[in-house]
């Protein structure tokens, strides 16, 4: 297959997961839920929303492995926001080159979960949480790590072969 053909599919990939990210983080409620999210927005329900959000790092993160009644809703959330962001660093330096190194997949995971977190904040569609991002990010570093092991073992490989 040509690398024309491989960056296609990468891209295409990339589009359905962020597509897939979106609809999971911001789209999580039925559709009626969200119009009226939406067509109820006031700037007072906004102070709210600060006031209840979590802005403290690791507060969440602790509630979930050191408080939780339900341990299942526990695993759930953190894997899940662990898992939400490994292909994230896995897709982008296989869509491009000039995102391939560990720092700029980690800027851009970060800026990319800071986005959603305030679009959550601003419009209500989710409850900003600091923890998320600490999380999502551990996410890209997993899957940028994933990426790194998977390369090294198929560029030994062809190595070896010829």
């Amino acid at each position: 297959m040509n690398i024309r053909k491989r960056k296609k599919i990468v891209f295409v990939l990339f589009a359905i997961y962020l597509v897939f990210l979106i609809k999971v983080i911001l789209f999580k409620y039925p559709l009626p839920m969200i119009k009226t999210i939406l067509k109820d927005f006031k700037l007072s329900s906004l102070r709210f929303r600060i006031e209840h959000g979590n802005f403290m790092p690791f507060k969440s993160i602790f509630e979930y492995l050191f408080n939780s009644k339900n341990i299942r809703i526990s695993v759930k959330n953190l894997l899940g926001n662990i898992i939400a962001f490994m292909p994230f660093s896995f897709l982008m330096p296989l869509l491009t080159n000039r995102i391939s190194k560990f720092k700029p997949i980690i800027i851009s995971s970060f800026i990319l979960n800071l986005s959603f977190e305030c679009t959550q904040l601003l419009t209500g569609l989710g409850e900003f949480d600091v923890d998320d991002i600490i999380l999502n990010v551990l996410g890209a570093v997993f899957g940028y790590l994933f990426y790194k092991i998977i390369t090294e073992f198929v560029v030994k490989n062809c190595n070896y072969i010829n």
